[in-house]
C-alpha cells in the first residue's frame, strides 16, 4: 500500500514538473518552431537573443539555470530588413538566427504548385470533411492562376477548405459558385480594369484592324498570366505552338526585369 502510494505521488510529482516546464525546456534535444517571429514583443526577442547565446534557460521564481540544447526554427511573414526597419524584429536576433536562412517566394511568384497544393489540400478535407470531391473545375482553376493570393498558402488553404464546406455530398467537382465572395468580388474587379481594348480606329483593311485586335489581345493575355506561355494558351483556347507562332508574328517579347 506505502509502494503504491509513493507511485502515485511521484506520477503527480512528474506531471506537475513538466507543467512548470517552459517550451525551450521541454524542446531540449529537440526542435522547436516560432511562428512569425516578428509578432514576439522586443522584450521576449531580448529574452530569446539571451537564450540562443548561453544556452540556458530560467523558470519564472526561481534561481537556478537550466542548460538546454534546442535547434531553433523561425519564419517571419515580411522581409527581415522592413522588420527591422519597422522596430519588428531585432538585428542581432536575426544575424543569430539566420545561420541558413531560405526565402519561400510568396504563392502569386509560382502559381505552378497551385495544382499540386490543390490537390494535396482536397485529399485533406475530403478525410476531415468525410466528402469526396475529385477536383477543380477548369474555370475555378483559371480563376486560382488569375488571383494575385496577398494571403498567400494559408487563404488559398482556407477558399478551398471554405468551398468544400459548403458543397453538398453527392458534388465532386468546385465550381466557382463554392468559392468566397471576396476572391470573386476581386476577380471581377480585375477583370473590369482590364477589359479595355484600346485601338485607334482609322478607316483601314479590315484583316489590319483583326490583327491590331489580336495582337493586343495576346499581350493581354500574356500579362495577365504572368507570361507563363502554356497557360496563356489554354486561357485563349489556342496550341501553345499557335501561341509562340502569333507572338513571333507580332514581335511581342517579355519586358526584361529591372
Amino acid at each position: 500500500m506505502i509502494q503504491k502510494s509513493k507511485n502515485y505521488l511521484l506520477k503527480v510529482y512528474m506531471m506537475l514538473v513538466k507543467e512548470l516546464m517552459g517550451l525551450l525546456e521541454q524542446a531540449t534535444n529537440g526542435t522547436l518552431l516560432l511562428d512569425e517571429l516578428n509578432s514576439m514583443s522586443m522584450g521576449l526577442q531580448s529574452k530569446l537573443l539571451r537564450v540562443l547565446q548561453e544556452g540556458t534557460v530560467r523558470r519564472v521564481g526561481a534561481v537556478e539555470e537550466i542548460p538546454i540544447d534546442v535547434r531553433i526554427i523561425t519564419n517571419i511573414n515580411m522581409e527581415p530588413t522592413l522588420a527591422i526597419q519597422k522596430q519588428k524584429l531585432r538585428e542581432d536576433l536575426f544575424y543569430r538566427l539566420s545561420v541558413v536562412y531560405l526565402k519561400i517566394p510568396p504563392l502569386r511568384q509560382r502559381k505552378d504548385d497551385i495544382p499540386l497544393l490543390a490537390k494535396m489540400f482536397i485529399i485533406k478535407y475530403n478525410r476531415e470533411l468525410s466528402k469526396n470531391v475529385s477536383s477543380l473545375s477548369p474555370e475555378v482553376m483559371d480563376m486560382f492562376m488569375k488571383y494575385s493570393w496577398p494571403g498567400n498558402i494559408r487563404e488559398f488553404q482556407h477558399s478551398i477548405e471554405s468551398a468544400m464546406n459548403i458543397m453538398s455530398k453527392h458534388e465532386t467537382i468546385v465550381l466557382p459558385k463554392h468559392l468566397p465572395e471576396h476572391i470573386l468580388n476581386k476577380l471581377d474587379e480585375k477583370l473590369n480594369q482590364n477589359t479595355n481594348v484600346n485601338l485607334s480606329l482609322q478607316i483601314e483593311p479590315l484583316s489590319n484592324t483583326m490583327e491590331a485586335l489580336e495582337e493586343q489581345v495576346i499581350l493581354m493575355a500574356l500579362q495577365r498570366n504572368n507570361w507563363n506561355i502554356s497557360h496563356t494558351a489554354r486561357q485563349l483556347d489556342i496550341k501553345r505552338q499557335s501561341l509562340q507562332y502569333r507572338m513571333k508574328k507580332y514581335c511581342i517579347k517579355q519586358p526584361l526585369k529591372k
